[in-house]
């Protein structure tokens, strides 16, 4: 299995603030792995209705197979740090014909300026996008939040 670390940098563009988040450099951060477009947003685009009730981690995965090029995309909240000092980051993505392969983390928001930050866990919005223009599509899909797996499915 080949394995490509993607590391989250500041966007050039801004998006609309969350919240009272800070607006740069949060947003869309496409990157490529093994032939399939990723994109990270920090908010979700549509709704987001988890299979199971949970005050924390939560994720599900939508289909767009039909798509040209086909998509997957994983929508989620991960518990962790407070809202304003935190950022949701996609630290790991791999890809093979059997597994897509994808782990976030909440870490510390390096570009934030504002007062001090509360001790209060917070739920963080994110959507991963994935686009398969020249990697056919795996046959599972595995979300992690940190180390611990919280989606494993076929696709």
């Amino acid at each position: 299995m080949r394995r490509r670390a993607l590391l989250s940098t500041a966007a050039a563009a801004s998006t609309a603030s969350l919240a009272g988040c800070p607006t740069p450099p949060w947003g869309e951060i496409p990157e490529t792995v093994d032939g399939a477009e990723v994109t990270l947003r920090r908010e979700h685009t549509g709704e987001f209705e988890p299979d199971e009730a949970s005050p924390n981690d939560a994720v599900i995965l939508l289909r767009a197979l039909d798509a040209r090029p086909p998509r997957l995309t994983v929508r989620g909240w991960l518990f962790g740090g407070s809202r304003d000092c935190y950022r949701v980051d996609l630290i790991e993505a791999s890809l093979d014909a059997d597994r897509l392969l994808l782990r976030l983390t909440t870490e510390d928001d390096p570009d934030w300026d504002g007062g001090p930050c509360s001790d209060v866990g917070e739920t963080h919005p994110y959507e991963v996008v994935v686009a398969f223009a020249e990697a056919p599509v795996p046959e599972r899909v595995e979300v992690r939040h940190g180390e611990e797996t919280v989606l494993a499915e076929e696709v």
